[in-house]
């Protein structure tokens, strides 16, 4: 991945969606906000305890560097519910329980916010298309990927071969362990056990968005565990009271 540093903030983007007429993205680290303590330093989640008036600013500080008019997101909730969006919530009160967010309108930012889930991009240049989803373990259980590849094709027309998709940073093989998998994961989900106990999270989410009809061809996997860089990323399983880091993708309309 490609990494940018402007104004105090570090992120991250893809190259080959980096590359794409049309779009904008970032999956930002840790870095370069002013939440203290456990939040340190750019945390951009409401729902986690921290001052409200730091998150504000660190969410301005995202949109800012991407400049783009506003960001909006969602109340997430493990779940496969998908909600199209195409202006910002008043306020935090107003956000639906979504898991996949979808836009047509350009210079709206998507985010997702993460402390070990992925954060997963898919885009359709052809129709100006663009999703962004939250996907963590439960969620691969309820196949939300694929959820969200058949709603870009049900409600927008998009082909799922025609989509470009960025897998975010998340829990690598290395320390995604799962001690009761059994009783977590379905019998398929097995044969991605690297070793007794833990599990290849990212290779699950490229072969369920395969599976949903996306060319391997247009997939991209950021391959960078979350847990394993605490000065980079905020993570659940390392920390327990931790900040969220954000993703986020727009359509720029050019």
């Amino acid at each position: 991945m490609e990494i940018v540093h402007q104004h105090g903030l570090k992120y991250y983007l893809f190259p080959g969606l980096a590359s794409l007429p049309g779009v904008r993205h970032a999956v930002f680290t840790r870095q370069g906000g002013l939440s203290q303590g456990v939040y340190a330093s750019l945390n951009v989640s409401f729902g986690v305890g921290d001052e409200a008036a730091a998150v504000a600013e660190n969410r301005r500080r995202l949109a800012q560097a991407l400049k783009l008019e506003a960001l909006t997101g969602a109340r997430q909730v493990h779940g496969v519910a998908a909600v199209e969006v195409n202006a910002p919530a008043a306020d935090a009160s107003a956000l639906a329980e979504a898991d996949i967010l979808i836009t047509t309108r350009p210079g709206l930012g998507l985010l997702v916010t993460t402390a070990d889930c992925q954060a997963v991009f898919l885009y359709d240049p052809g129709r100006g298309v663009a999703a962004n989803v939250h996907c963590g373990w439960r969620g691969q259980v309820q196949d939300v990927l694929g959820r969200a590849v058949r709603v870009l094709a049900e409600r927008f027309g998009c082909r799922p071969a025609e989509l470009f998709a960025a897998i975010g940073p998340g829990l690598g093989p290395c320390c995604a362990e799962f001690i009761n998998y059994r009783q977590e994961f379905p019998r398929e989900f097995w044969d991605y056990q690297v070793r007794p106990g833990f599990f290849d999270l990212w290779r699950l989410s490229a072969d369920q968005l395969q599976a949903a009809g996306v060319l391997p061809s247009r997939i991209e996997c950021a391959r960078l565990c979350t847990r394993c860089r605490p000065e980079e990323f905020y993570s659940y399983r390392r920390e327990r009271r931790t900040g969220r880091h954000g993703a986020v993708i727009a359509l720029t309309g050019t």
